[in-house]
């Protein structure tokens, strides 16, 4: 096991955290459980991240109005 130095408002929110995976999970939470709890939280959100800058990346070669405007029209066609 090893110590790390944390500010006490850090350590205030933290156990926070703790108190609420708590209340979620109806058991005992350790700060190591909550650290990890959160590790995979940054480690999914990044993830997330990741793949709707590729999902909204635009594609080389097609134009941005263009293509707007065809989903428009199909828009109006589902509609009508």
């Amino acid at each position: 096991m090893t110590t790390i130095s944390i500010k006490e408002d850090t350590r205030k929110h933290l156990l926070k955290i703790a108190a609420d995976l708590q209340r979620q999970q109806g058991r005992r939470v350790d700060f190591d459980a909550t650290i990890k709890h959160l590790i995979h939280f940054f480690e999914h959100q990044k993830k997330d991240i990741a793949s709707w800058e590729s999902f909204t990346t635009p594609e080389p070669g097609l134009d941005f109005d263009e293509l707007y405007q065809l989903l428009i029209q199909e828009r109006l066609k589902d509609n009508g």
